[in-house]
């Protein structure tokens, strides 16, 4: 196999992470992602070498951390590659400088004192790194200050570049053709999870990774999954049923989108096809506010205004969920499209990609979910999924 972008591809992502480093007064900094089969947390160490640690499993006499990786990024050094794997894929990773160890925080630590790095370095991963690591790494390093710094690298991830962007389309096409498929299944009456494992058909065969695939309908419609455990139930919606869809999935690359609609089993009445439509309108105005430089706090204000006006009841998924949208990359990214999520600072900006969404309910009908994928472009955004809203 081949490595899918280019070294300079690469080099790129490095200067501007040194660069964030130098403004946040950082010589060193340790970047640390968990794989083993999962992609909630792989992206950091994916973004800057292209390793993805395959392995999970508890500890044992020979091993610890597994499924971990870490990278040393240091000002005027080549970044530091450390896995839980006896052999680098040199066809795939970007960094020539590779440590294998069965215990990789160790080998961290035994690299940082062989290298004199001691004082304040920043430490990105502290967020899902479990304490019996974090002790190893923070007991071997006696004379390193230890600084979290979790946004560091996800602050040069948020702007995509033009070869990301092109991945994002390809991935695009992907989750649009899994989505339909999900959706045509449930609005056909099939069991849900037979209607999710031909959506995870078209994810895989197109190169992607599933994260979930989540559906529900009927009574349990306001809940996130009919089935949590696995995403989709063994039951079918009964003719009248909302039913809803979700595809969640590294769909190329790694790079994620998380696209979702609601729809009816059968012919809709006429006030679940108000709830359907008015929760997509409010997906497509606010995507339509989402240009370069406008305040997420004013766009989430608008969808507050857009839900009250609606009327209805509170959806649960709101109150799980509050917020209009999210950054999208390899994974969910900050900054949130959310009233009492988002910061004063948090702007659109070009070259970032969104997932925007809203969820609306009604006592008598149930709730809906909509959530589209865009890029945000200098003249226009670009909508990435492109389902219809209704089946």
């Amino acid at each position: 196999m081949l490595r899918h972008f280019p070294i300079e591809e690469y080099q790129a992502r490095w200067a501007r992470v040194l660069q964030v480093m130098a403004e946040d007064n950082f010589e060193a900094a340790v970047v640390v992602s968990r794989g083993g089969g999962t992609t909630d947390n792989c992206g950091d160490v994916l973004y800057l070498s292209n390793h993805y640690s395959v392995s999970g499993g508890m500890d044992s006499r020979i091993w610890s951390a597994r499924s971990f990786s870490g990278i040393i990024l240091q000002k005027g050094q080549e970044p530091e590659l450390h896995i839980d794997e006896p052999e680098p894929r040199r066809d795939l990773i970007s960094v020539a400088d590779v440590y294998c160890d069965n215990h990789p925080f160790l080998s961290i630590a035994r690299r940082l004192k062989e290298r004199g790095i001691t004082g304040r370095v920043a430490f990105c991963g502290a967020w899902f790194m479990p304490v019996t690591y974090w002790r190893q790494l923070r007991d071997a390093t006696p004379d390193i200050e230890w600084v979290d710094a979790d946004d560091l690298i996800r602050r040069v991830r948020a702007i995509k570049s033009p070869r990301e962007l092109d991945v994002y389309r390809i991935a695009g096409e992907a989750a649009t053709e899994a989505t339909d498929v999900l959706m045509q299944g449930l609005t056909m009456g099939k069991l849900e999870r037979e209607a999710a494992g031909n959506a995870a058909r078209v994810v895989v065969a197109r190169g992607g990774r599933i994260q979930a695939i989540g559906t529900n309908h009927g009574d349990t419609i306001d809940a996130d999954y009919r089935f949590p455990l696995t995403g989709s139930s063994d039951d079918a919606p009964a003719p009248g049923d909302l039913v809803r869809g979700t595809v969640h999935a590294a769909f190329q690359q790694g790079y994620y989108l998380d696209p979702g609609r609601t729809s009816v089993f059968g012919k809709p009445s006429p006030r679940q096809r108000r709830l359907i439509e008015a929760t997509a309108d409010i997906v497509q105005r606010l995507s339509a506010m989402m240009r370069p430089g406008v305040r997420l706090l004013d766009v989430a204000a608008e969808g507050d205004r857009l839900t009250q006006a609606f009327g209805g009841s509170e959806s649960t998924l709101m109150k799980n969920f509050p917020f209009y949208g999210h950054g999208i990359g390899l994974s969910f990214e900050q900054p949130r499209i959310s009233t009492v999520m988002s910061e004063p600072e948090d702007v659109v900006r070009e070259s970032m990609v969104f997932g925007v969404e809203a969820f609306l309910a009604d006592d008598e009908t149930g709730s809906a979910f909509v959530e589209d994928i865009l890029i945000i472009g200098r003249d226009g955004n670009e909508l990435l999924t492109r389902s219809p809203y209704q089946y």
